[in-house]
């Protein structure tokens, strides 16, 4: 939930359902306001009702109720409690704050008033230009120049989605369609294009009606340089007579190699306001990697060799060691002599050209070639600074050199992972072997289809042609691991299993008659099943005895279900001779 104070809209329509809009339809560059109705606060862009938002239960993440305001943004930066660890600089935004690393140079001491201190940090954070925002990922504070992306740190340099909107750019006026980005829902990192073209955001004032809007949005304030990393930007959208009428919610602005930037943005603050495309600024995409795009009025570019400022061309943090970088052509076309250059302690003078860059290393360590070494809760600073010399011809004579300062930062908290697959293994060396008990097992008769309602023990009265509804089952203290599987089941003329005059049921796991006999699937906690028709299977009409041999399997290994086999297995099986009768049978006349 975002709330602002008093922002002015270039359409009624933008104003909230709960609001009536104020305008002059005769005045010329009119611009409407919007008041919310009587019950409900706010600024007529959010409406809240007085009554049912009472006690903030309307208001989201980073908000606070006001009686007289509705939802309005909380101050992180001013609480009691330190929303951004030293020396790390905090700055409030709607809903949230950034912690930016300070500006070099610029340094913030404790005093013995903490609301003081605070203030303190505050009016730097207002009045230099901040180096990186570091960005939070879970409980991992990203290293500066990376945001949190799909939940992990990652380059937005590389991690971004392509804005390619024909209607963004400065030099289209705007046509039918009319556009709000109020309505986008902005999700991570975007980079501009227009057409095939890498562009950028304008740093001038866009005439009203561009970029398919009515207030373009735009940069008051220049781009930053890839040593600055992830920044905090101004935003304005120009409307009526004033180019920066709209001060829209402050977006983040990251340089990355090639001349490009990406861009991290939010929801504006008014409508009807949209991002702006300068389609000028094409020319940066095509510049070679030595060369820098530069504009002297902000609104032509150009590819230059020589650059207009000198920078860092690298910096890299490695673990046990830090390198930085410089431009030997830019530092000679300022005078500069890249291989005068030293680190703090003039002894480090070690260094590397590759490709027209001059590197300089040193060790990741406090007081190796004169580095700091700082450290608060969250993090290790590493700071050091290169002096560069200026070109001189002859004897050398005393000149006051060109600082370079460098600062790596490392995160003091980490996550480590096994990525080894350890399968625990139950040793069976010097086991002791027994051979245990076979399973009891027990033959039913049902009633029904359903193998439900047993006969009682006695004999069985049943008419010729009706079903015989059978279940074997094992007494075993593990059978709802195991499958029961009928191997064989016969008839019999009298209670002896081994009598000679039988009739098959069941052999080798399959009917030995499908017409007369249906096996049932088996499974674990289930009986081995089959129906069989009352038949004259002795050649008359005497009592009728049943005899199963069965197995327990384990289901998950092959083989362990009731498929019919090609001959009897005698491997695991466990032949249990069971009997159930007699049953009579009678012809039904």
């Amino acid at each position: 939930m975002f709330a602002f104070a008093d922002v002015p809209v270039t359409d009624c329509a933008a104003c909230n359902m709960d609001a009536t809009c104020h305008s002059s339809p005769d005045a010329d560059d009119v611009t409407p306001t919007c008041s919310c109705s009587a019950g409900f606060v706010g600024d007529g862009l959010y409406c809240y009702n007085r009554t049912a938002c009472a006690g903030g239960v309307c208001c989201g993440s980073g908000y606070r109720w006001s009686s007289e305001q509705g939802c309005v943004d909380i101050d992180e930066c001013a609480s009691s409690d330190e929303a951004c660890t030293s020396p790390l600089v905090c700055e409030n935004t709607l809903g949230s704050f950034d912690c930016s690393l300070p500006e070099e140079g610029v340094t913030s001491e404790p005093t013995s008033d903490p609301e003081s201190h605070r203030r303190s940090e505050r009016s730097v954070n207002q009045n230099v230009k901040q180096h990186s925002v570091v960005f939070r990922c879970g409980g991992v504070i990203c290293p500066a120049g990376q945001d949190c992306v799909a939940h992990q740190c990652r380059d937005p340099c590389t991690y971004n989605t392509p804005l390619n909107d024909p209607w963004r750019s400065a030099s289209i006026d705007r046509d039918d369609g009319l556009v709000c980005d109020s309505a986008v829902n902005w999700q991570g990192w975007y980079r501009l294009f227009l057409g095939n073209g890498s562009v950028q955001m304008p740093e001038t004032c866009v005439p009203k009606h561009r970029c398919g809007t009515h207030a373009p949005l735009w940069l008051p304030e220049r781009h930053p340089t890839p040593s600055d990393g992830i920044v905090s930007s101004r935003v304005c959208g120009h409307w009526a007579h004033d180019c920066c009428l709209f001060q829209s919610n402050r977006i983040h602005i990251k340089a990355c190699p090639g001349n490009y930037f990406v861009y991290k943005f939010v929801t504006p603050s008014a409508c009807h306001l949209a991002y702006c495309a300068d389609a000028k600024t094409a020319v940066c995409g095509t510049c070679r990697p030595e060369e820098t795009c530069v504009s002297e009025d902000r609104v032509n570019w150009r590819c230059v060799g020589n650059g207009r400022s000198i920078e860092a061309s690298g910096l890299v943090c490695g673990r046990s060691q830090m390198q930085m970088g410089l431009d030997k052509a830019q530092l000679a076309s300022r005078g500069l002599d890249a291989l005068s250059a030293h680190m703090a302690d003039f002894r480090c003078a070690a260094h590397n050209e590759i490709k027209g860059v001059v590197w300089f290393r040193m060790e990741r360590k406090g007081g190796s070639c004169g580095t700091q070494l700082r450290t608060n809760e969250t993090h290790a600073i590493y700071s050091n600074s290169l002096f560069v010399y200026p070109i001189t011809k002859g004897n050398l004579t005393f000149s006051l050199p060109t600082r370079f300062p460098l600062s790596c930062v490392y995160p003091l908290d980490t996550d480590a992972s096994l990525y080894m697959t350890i399968k625990p293994h139950l040793s069976l060396e010097g086991e002791v072997v027994r051979l245990g008990l076979r399973p009891r097992a027990v033959i039913s008769l049902y009633r029904n289809a359903n193998y439900t309602g047993p006969y009682s023990a006695g004999p069985v009265v049943l008419p010729l042609g009706s079903a015989l509804y059978v279940g074997v089952s094992a007494e075993e203290a593990a059978s709802d691991s195991f499958a029961v599987i009928l191997e064989g089941c016969y008839a019999t003329p009298s209670a002896d299993s081994d009598d000679r005059s039988r009739f098959s049921l069941i052999q080798n796991r399959c009917p030995s008659n499908r017409r007369l006999v249906k096996v049932e699937a088996s499974g674990p906690s289930l009986p081995g099943r089959f129906t069989a028709l009352v038949s004259l299977f002795t050649g008359d009409y005497d009592s009728i005895f049943l005899h199963c041999s069965l197995s327990m399997c384990d289901p998950k290994r092959p083989g362990c279900s009731q498929t019919c086999r090609s001959r009897v297995s005698r491997s695991v099986s466990l032949r249990t001779p069971l009997t159930i009768g007699p049953i009579s049978c009678k012809s039904q006349l």
